[in-house]
């Protein structure tokens, strides 16, 4: 496997060439038609090579509120600060300033994103750190850089002092905030996530995003006290995703703020037997079946340490010590893992396709325009009418392609669903007898959805289970597909004036009603987003396409996908009902049932979802091939009208080099994309 830095070296270089041929370094934007569209594409360029230099990864922090994760966010990027203090009573202590603010109450920090920037991509006046807001309504405003610790509070923590803000903000309601920062120590975007009792809905909502743009998680908890039954939601649907996730989204478990349990207990200090009860309770609860899920167990760390032996180092005293016992390094090698793995490559392979697009996107205009002024004079009327029969009959095929797809479309989703109807008694045959050997305590209640999770996964996934089913019709759906549009557009044809390629969807822009078809690697990510990562079903929805290059999720959050959430938090239910404990053993029997019925109805949404967007694909690809017909159509008519053979030939001779120059860097990025996608899959 080639090392991610060597990936990234190779993709840096290659988006510096791509960023200079966008930019028009030979001149010849002036000689091509309809460049709408074209002009920022440079200016895209240089923010995909902002991506590669910066985040290699998406780590999403999780814990309960006033765990620690703002203050270890902090210490891993090398953002905290070791300040000692002498109070007015001679008593020594220490603050410590970090990036972000840290609160000691519940409920009140604002979710926030801390976004590394390469040296390379760095604007030179942005200084340490840019902090940015979203406010309510999705409005998003820089307020500045290397804004006052109070300031960051103001906007980024519900009990930060608003008058800290600018006058025009006082009244706004924060959403979430972004710190951009310079000099970080780790090429890793962090989402800093509300605990799981935050009671503000948008809070959610920003969670449920960040867990499907996460590559892994760290959940993180405070080492003055140990996991409760209170954390067993939060641990469940952490869970459910990595179950989704086919195990590719690791967890790490981090204990943090050893520095404040050190005191002795029962011979060891406190913080040693925190980590123990911790570790004890995973395994109780998540580690029988699944002991990837729990691996290691939780790592003791302590950023505070660390950041004091950096100050003891700067003030010439040995602090080795103490960074060693912090356990940061420690942790950052874990993530520096998790990069060489298949996350980094996986990134880069994103950032490849898409540079390859823009590339590509321009690199045919030119080729087309190139091809036109090397046609003989004579063979302009012939080409003008073959060009004019086939946007003809292009018109004319793209509703019929269309509604040819959409009628295989139903019946393949029918062949894939046939299976649910012995989904209930699946269930209720490794269900009912746990649930009957409990009272449905929290612990019980969790033991049950666990199981339930791990059920429903396997069921779904087995060979003869809906989620396989339907990736084979869909596959089929897309290999029918290409067929018509290769039939259609004459790809078979032989030599022609613009000629058709194949559908490519790698990479597709943003439709005109907003979806955007993602990746095989975004899969897991959009499942989660759309359906909740409390669903089960989004577990099979995973499996539906991850062997596909066009695979997409995008299932609006019904009342149907709401209820099978709330299926897989049944303690919350069960809580609040006064019954018996065999009337809630029938309850929750009751809710198998209506579990399938709500995932039924997903998994239909799921599959007509996926399959739209395949043939939204196609349809966009048949109205550029189109396009380019068109263009090519009216630029012989230009030749035609004034066959100005001398420009001609200037014409030909400075979009020769150019059009070189751009086959040979969409041919360079897709090796490099086809090489990342086999280290992608060398490590899974």
């Amino acid at each position: 496997m080639t090392p991610v830095e060597e990936a990234r070296d190779e993709l840096k270089h290659l988006l510096t060439r791509c960023e200079r041929w966008l930019g028009d370094e030979g001149g010849v934007n002036a000689l091509l038609p309809e460049m709408a569209g074209l002009a920022d594409d440079a200016a895209r360029m240089a923010d995909l090579r902002t991506r590669a230099l910066s985040s290699m990864l998406n780590v999403a922090l999780l814990g309960r509120q006033s765990s620690g994760k703002s203050f270890l966010i902090s210490g891993l990027q090398g953002g905290l600060e070791y300040v000692p203090i002498t109070d007015e009573d001679g008593m020594s202590s220490a603050e410590f300033l970090g990036i972000l603010p840290s609160s000691a109450r519940p409920t009140t920090a604002c979710p926030c994103t801390v976004i590394p920037v390469g040296d390379e991509a760095r604007d030179p006046g942005m200084g340490r750190a840019v902090l940015r807001a979203r406010f309510a309504g999705g409005r998003t405003e820089e307020i500045g850089s290397d804004v006052l610790p109070a300031v960051v509070a103001a906007y980024g923590a519900a009990d930060g002092d608003i008058t800290n803000r600018r006058r025009e903000h006082f009244n706004l309601r924060v959403e979430a905030i972004e710190m951009l920062i310079a000099d970080a120590r780790l090429p890793v975007k962090l989402f800093d996530l509300p605990g799981s009792e935050s009671p503000i809905a948008e809070h959610e909502v920003i969670m449920r995003e960040a867990w499907a743009k996460a590559d892994c998680f760290l959940y993180v908890s405070q080492a003055t006290s140990a996991l409760t039954a209170n954390e067993l939601q939060l641990i469940r649907d952490l869970y459910a995703h990595h179950v989704q996730s086919n195990g590719n989204k690791q967890v790490l478990w981090v204990l943090t703020g050893i520095d404040l349990a050190t005191q002795r207990e029962r011979g060891m200090a406190a913080w040693k037997s925190v980590l123990t009860t911790n570790n004890d309770y995973l395994r109780t609860h998540f580690g029988v079946r699944d002991r990837h899920f729990i691996g290691e167990g939780f790592l003791p760390v302590s950023a505070a340490w660390e950041a004091e032996a950096a100050f003891k180092a700067a003030h010439d005293e040995d602090g080795s010590t103490l960074a060693r016992l912090s356990g940061m390094e420690t942790l950052r090698d874990h993530l520096r893992d998790l990069m060489e793995s298949g996350a980094g490559h996986a990134h880069l392979r994103q950032v490849a396709d898409e540079a390859r697009w823009l590339v590509r996107r321009r690199q045919r205009r030119v080729s087309d325009v190139l091809d036109t002024h090397q046609l003989a004079v004579e063979d302009l009327e012939t080409q003008q009418n073959s060009l004019r029969e086939r946007i003809a009959g292009a018109e004319r095929s793209l509703d019929r392609i269309r509604a040819e797809l959409e009628r295989e479309l139903q019946r393949r989703i029918r062949a894939a669903r046939g299976p649910f109807g012995g989904l209930a008694d699946e269930l209720h045959q490794h269900l009912d007898p746990l649930i009957d050997s409990g009272s449905l305590s929290a612990e019980h209640a969790n033991e049950v959805d666990v199981h339930q999770v791990q059920s429903f996964n396997q069921w779904m996934t087995a060979p003869g289970g809906p989620a396989t089913l339907w990736q084979r019709e869909l596959r089929a759906l897309d290999e029918s597909a290409r067929h018509l549009l290769r039939a259609d557009l004459g790809v078979d044809a032989g030599p022609q004036l613009v000629t058709p390629e194949p559908l490519d969807t790698s990479y597709f822009p943003m439709q005109t009603d907003g979806r955007q078809p993602l990746t095989a690697y975004g899969v897991v990510q959009a499942a989660a987003n759309t359906l909740g990562v409390a669903s089960p079903i989004a577990a099979g929805a995973v499996w539906l396409t991850t062997t596909l290059s066009l695979a997409t999720i995008a299932v609006p959050a019904g009342a149907a996908v709401l209820a099978a959430i709330a299926v897989a938090k049944v303690t919350d239910l069960l809580k609040d009902r006064e019954s018996k404990v065999h009337k809630a053993r029938q309850e929750r029997k009751g809710m198998i049932d209506e579990h399938v019925e709500q995932v039924r109805g997903a998994f239909d949404n799921v599959t007509q979802s996926q399959g739209r967007l395949l043939l939204d694909a196609v349809e966009q690809h048949h109205l550029q091939h189109q396009a380019r017909l068109k263009s090519t159509l009216a630029q012989i008519m230009e030749r035609i009208n004034a066959e100005d053979t001398v420009r001609n030939r200037a014409v030909i001779d400075r979009l020769t080099p150019v059009n070189q120059a751009g086959q040979a860097l969409v041919t360079a990025l897709q090796d490099l994309s086809d090489s990342l996608a086999n280290d992608v899959r060398a490590v899974r």
